[in-house]
C-alpha cells in the first residue's frame, strides 16, 4: 500500500465551471445560464411526498488540473465511490470535511442531508437522490441513450463547460460503464450502486467547487477508503461508544428538534402541533402526579396476560414489543421525568376534567374512551384503557404506588377544575389507572426506538417524545402539552 491516495486519472477545467449528473442534466447544465456566483443555497422544498432541490446542473468551479480517485469497498474490493478535487486540495482533509458536515444520509453521525445554513457556512452543496438523473427530466428529450437501465443509476459526469454538449454526444453512444474519461470530462461509474448522491466542497471564499464526492445508498464509508490506503474513510464506533461520546459532548437527547421538523410537514408525518395558545403547561413541578419510583415500576412492567384481549382470550402477542427494557440515565432522566409529568397533566386538565366531572364510572368511560368496542380495532389503546378504567387490576404494576398517584391526581383535578365539579373515587381509581397503562405503553415503544434506531438501552427525552409522534393515538392524547413541544423553558417556577 501508498502512504498517498493513488490518482486514478485528470481532468481539465478550462471555464470556470463544471456540468454534473447523468447526461440530459449535463446537457441541461450547459444549455442554462452559468452560476458564477459562488455557492449555490437552494433549500429543499417539498414534491409530492419527498423533500427535493431545484438544481441547474453547473456550478462555478476552480480552474486546473482536477485529480480523481477511486474510493474502494475494502470487504467488495469494487468501487464503492468517487471523488475529484483540485490538484492543490488534500483529497482526505476534503473529505474528511465533506463527510462530517453533509455525509451519506444512512450513516450515523453524518451532518445535515439537505442544503441548509450548517452547509452553507462550511461551503458544501448537496446534491440528493431525487434532486437529478431521471428525477429531472429537462432536457430528457434531446439527450436520449440507445438504452436506459439501471446501470444508468449508478453513474455520472462531471464535464467543463466549454466541453459539455460535445462530451455528452460522444458518451450517449456508449454503454455507461464504457464511457471513458475526456480530457475535460470524467464519467463516474459505479457497479451495483442504486440511489445516487453529491457533494461539491468550495474553496475557503465560497467562490468556486474545488471538490466532488459521488457516492451511492451501497457506499458505507466505515469500509471504505482511498484506492491505495487502507484507512477508511470513517471510523466504525460502537453504538455504545456513540453514545458515551454524544454524553460527554453535551448532545442534545430532547428531540425537540424532531419534532420540529415532523410538525413542518403534518400532511406527511401526521405530527401536527396545535396552535400555541391551546397548548397547556408547563405546570409548576409540585403539581406533578409521578414521582422518578412510579415512573422507573412503569419502566420495567410486563404482564404476559396483556398479551391476550380479556374479552375473547385471542393472543395478542404480536402487537407487543419485545427487547431488553431500557434505562433511565443522568442527567437526562430528570428532563424524562419532567416531559411524562407534564403529558399526563395536559391530558388531564384537556380531555379528564370535561369528560369525567360529575359522572359516574360508566358515563365516564364511554366518553373517555369511545373507541373501546374490540370488534372495532383489537389494538386501539382505547380497548385496553378502557378495560383498566373500568376493572380494578387483577395484578397492579409492582411498586407502583397507586393510592398515592390517585391522590396527587384527584389534587390536581380539583384544583384546576370549576367549584362546582365533583371527581367519584372509583374515576379517580380509574384513570389512574387508564394513565399507568398509557405509560407502559409509551417507555415500552421509547425504549424499542432506543435499542432498535440507536442500539441503545438508555430511554431518553426524545425516545419518549418520538414514540408519541409515532402513535396516533398517544399522540392526539398527549400533543396539548406545551412541554412536549418546547421542553420547559423555566418560565414557571418549579415549585
Amino acid at each position: 500500500m501508498t502512504s498517498s491516495p493513488k490518482v486514478h486519472n485528470t481532468i481539465a477545467v478550462n471555464s470556470g465551471c463544471l456540468c454534473f449528473g447523468e447526461l440530459h442534466n449535463i446537457w441541461n447544465g450547459a444549455s442554462v445560464p452559468v452560476q458564477f456566483e459562488g455557492l449555490p443555497s437552494p433549500r429543499p422544498r417539498l414534491s409530492g411526498t419527498v423533500k427535493v432541490h431545484r438544481i441547474e446542473y453547473n456550478i462555478a468551479a476552480r480552474n486546473g488540473i482536477w485529480n480523481g480517485f477511486r474510493l474502494i469497498d475494502l470487504k467488495t474490493k469494487k468501487v464503492a465511490a468517487w471523488f475529484l478535487a483540485h490538484s492543490d486540495v488534500d483529497p482526505e482533509k476534503e473529505v474528511d470535511k465533506i463527510l462530517r458536515v453533509s455525509g451519506s444520509p444512512y450513516e450515523d453521525e453524518s451532518g445535515s442531508s439537505f442544503n441548509d445554513d450548517k452547509t452553507a457556512a462550511e461551503g458544501v452543496f448537496v446534491i440528493n437522490r431525487y434532486d437529478w438523473g431521471y428525477y429531472d427530466e429537462r432536457s430528457r428529450e434531446i439527450v436520449e441513450p440507445e438504452e436506459i437501465n439501471e446501470e444508468l443509476f449508478a453513474s455520472v459526469g462531471l464535464v467543463d463547460l466549454s466541453a459539455a454538449k460535445p462530451t455528452v454526444d460522444r458518451w450517449k453512444d456508449h454503454r455507461s460503464r464504457e464511457r471513458q474519461w475526456l480530457e475535460g470530462g470524467a464519467w463516474l461509474h459505479i457497479p451495483n450502486g442504486e440511489y445516487l448522491f453529491g457533494r461539491f466542497g468550495f474553496d475557503d471564499d465560497h467562490a468556486a467547487a474545488r471538490s466532488f464526492l459521488f457516492f451511492t445508498t451501497n457506499t458505507y464509508f466505515t469500509r471504505t477508503a482511498f484506492d491505495g490506503l487502507e484507512r477508511t474513510l470513517r471510523k466504525e464506533v460502537t453504538p455504545e461508544e456513540r453514545f458515551e461520546r454524544k454524553l460527554q459532548e453535551g448532545f442534545d437527547f430532547s428531540g425537540l428538534e424532531t419534532l420540529r421538523e415532523l410538525s413542518r410537514v403534518p400532511e406527511h408525518s401526521g405530527v401536527s402541533r396545535p396552535p400555541r395558545a391551546d397548548c397547556l403547561g408547563p405546570y409548576r413541578q409540585s403539581d406533578h402526579v409521578l414521582r422518578a419510583q412510579e415512573i422507573d415500576a412503569i419502566r420495567v412492567y410486563r404482564d404476559a396476560e396483556e398479551l391476550k384481549l380479556f374479552v375473547h382470550g385471542r393472543d395478542l402477542s404480536h402487537l407487543r414489543m419485545e427487547g431488553e427494557i431500557g434505562e433511565f440515565i443522568e442527567p437526562w432522566a430528570e428532563p424524562l421525568y419532567d416531559v411524562v409529568n407534564e403529558m399526563v397533566l395536559s391530558y388531564l386538565q384537556r380531555s379528564v376534567i370535561p369528560n369525567m366531572a360529575n359522572r359516574g364510572v360508566s358515563a365516564a368511560a364511554e366518553l373517555l374512551f369511545p373507541q373501546h368496542t374490540p370488534e372495532e380495532d383489537t389494538g386501539k389503546l382505547d380497548v385496553w384503557c378502557h378495560r383498566h378504567f373500568r376493572q380494578p387490576d387483577a395484578r397492579p404494576i409492582p411498586n407502583f404506588d397507586s393510592a398515592y398517584v390517585g391522590s396527587r391526581i384527584a389534587s390536581f383535578l380539583s384544583r384546576s377544575a370549576d367549584a362546582s365539579a365533583v371527581f367519584e373515587d372509583e374515576c379517580v381509581a380509574g384513570i389512574t389507572r387508564a394513565v399507568a397503562y398509557m405509560l407502559t405503553d409509551v417507555l415500552e415503544r421509547a425504549s424499542k426506538g432506543a435499542h432498535q434506531d440507536d442500539m441503545r438501552t438508555r430511554i431518553m427525552p426524545s425516545d419518549v417524545r418520538i414514540a408519541v409522534s409515532l402513535s396516533s393515538e398517544l399522540h392526539d392524547r398527549f400533543r396539548f402539552s406545551i412541554v412536549y413541544w418546547e421542553g420547559r423553558t423555566g418560565s414557571v417556577s418549579p415549585e
